[in-house]
C-alpha cells in the first residue's frame, strides 16, 4: 500500500502531465489554426489573382497587342473579406493607381488575429503596366511583376517584360529564366485590368497563356452566363465566369462581376474536388461609379449617381 504522501505526490504528478498535455493540445490546435489562416490567405491571393484574369477571353492575337478601350481603365480601390465556412483570415485590397505614365496595380492581404500577432500571413503583389495608345484603342504592356509572402525568399516572384525583344525574364526560388514570348501571354495581376474591357464585349469560352509563380500556364476561362446575387448591397446583376487549369486538375475558381459597378468582382470563390477552400466577398469599395462600405449604415444607396 502507498503512504498518503506518495499517493499526493502521484496526483500532483498525474495532474501536471495532464495540465502539460492539454496545453501541448492547445498550443497544436492554435498553431494549426494559424497555419490555416495563413494557407487560406494565400489561397486567397491566388484565387483573386486568377479570378483577375477569368475574362482575356477572344484573344486571337497575342497579349501585348490585344486592343482595350482606354475609358475603361480607372483609378479604384476594393477591399474583401477573406475566409471560408469556418473562419476568417482576413482582407485582401486590390488598388490601382497612376503617376508618370504608368500604372500600379497592387493587391495586399492584412492577417487578423493569432496570424497578425505571429507576423504572418502579409501577401503583397504588384504590377506596373503602361499603357500604349494606338488610335482609339490602346494595349496593356506590363513593365515589372513581383509577389511577395511575409519574409520567405523561397516564396519571392520577379518578372520584367522586354516588348521590344518578345521575351519575359523571371526569378523563383533564386532561380532566373529568360523565355520568349510566342503566343498570347500576360501576368495574372494585370489580367485584372483587361477584364472591364472583356466582358462589356461579352465571351463564351478560351484558353490563355498566364504567367503565374514562375511558369506560364494553360487556363481555360468560361462565361457561365448572368446571375442575381443576394448581396449586403441588396440584390445585383453579375456576370458568373469559371476558371480551371486548361490540363485538368481538381480546382475551381468561380467569380461574379457586376455591371453596375463598372465590372467589379462581388464574390470570388475557390474549390478543391468540389470543397469550398476560400471565398472573398466584397466589403469597400471606391472607384468612378462607387463608393461603398458594407458596413456602413445605407450601404446600398452609396451609389454614385
Amino acid at each position: 500500500m502507498f503512504d498518503s504522501e506518495t499517493t499526493r505526490s502521484a496526483s500532483t504528478v498525474s495532474n501536471r502531465s495532464a495540465t502539460l498535455v492539454k496545453i501541448q493540445v492547445a498550443a497544436f490546435s492554435t498553431t494549426y489554426r494559424a497555419g490555416q489562416k495563413v494557407k487560406l490567405l494565400a489561397d486567397a491571393a491566388k484565387l483573386l489573382l486568377l479570378a483577375s484574369a477569368l475574362t482575356l477571353a477572344a484573344a486571337a492575337s497575342p497579349a501585348w497587342s490585344q486592343p482595350v478601350n482606354p475609358d475603361d481603365i480607372a483609378p479604384f480601390e476594393v477591399t474583401y473579406e477573406v475566409g471560408n465556412n469556418l473562419i476568417n483570415a482576413g482582407t485582401a485590397k486590390l488598388s490601382l493607381t497612376q503617376s508618370d505614365g504608368l500604372w500600379t496595380y497592387s493587391l495586399k492581404t492584412e492577417p487578423r488575429g493569432i496570424l497578425k500577432l505571429a507576423g504572418k500571413g502579409h501577401i503583397l503583389e504588384t504590377t506596373t503596366i503602361r499603357l500604349e495608345k494606338i488610335g482609339e484603342t490602346a494595349v496593356l504592356q506590363p513593365q515589372n511583376y513581383l509577389y511577395r509572402q511575409d519574409d520567405e525568399r523561397r516564396r519571392a516572384v520577379d518578372a520584367s517584360f522586354d516588348w521590344a525583344e518578345g521575351t519575359i525574364t523571371h526569378t523563383y526560388r533564386g532561380e532566373e529564366k529568360t523565355e520568349a514570348i510566342t503566343k498570347p501571354i500576360i501576368d495574372r495581376l494585370s489580367a485584372t485590368l483587361l477584364i472591364m474591357n472583356i466582358l462589356r464585349e461579352d465571351f463564351d469560352k478560351t484558353v490563355l497563356q498566364v504567367f503565374d509563380t514562375g511558369r506560364i500556364k494553360d487556363v481555360a476561362f468560361v462565361n457561365d452566363g448572368r446571375e442575381t446575387l443576394l448581396t449586403p448591397l441588396g440584390e445585383i446583376e453579375t456576370i458568373r465566369v469559371l476558371n480551371k487549369n486548361a490540363r485538368g486538375g481538381s480546382r475551381e475558381t468561380s467569380t461574379w462581376f457586376a455591371p453596375s459597378l463598372d465590372y467589379v468582382p462581388v464574390k470570388i470563390e475557390h474549390r478543391k474536388r468540389n470543397q469550398l477552400v476560400a471565398r472573398l466577398t466584397l466589403k469597400k469599395l471606391r472607384n468612378r461609379v462607387s463608393d461603398i462600405d458594407v458596413a456602413s449604415p445605407g450601404a446600398e444607396n452609396s451609389a454614385k449617381q
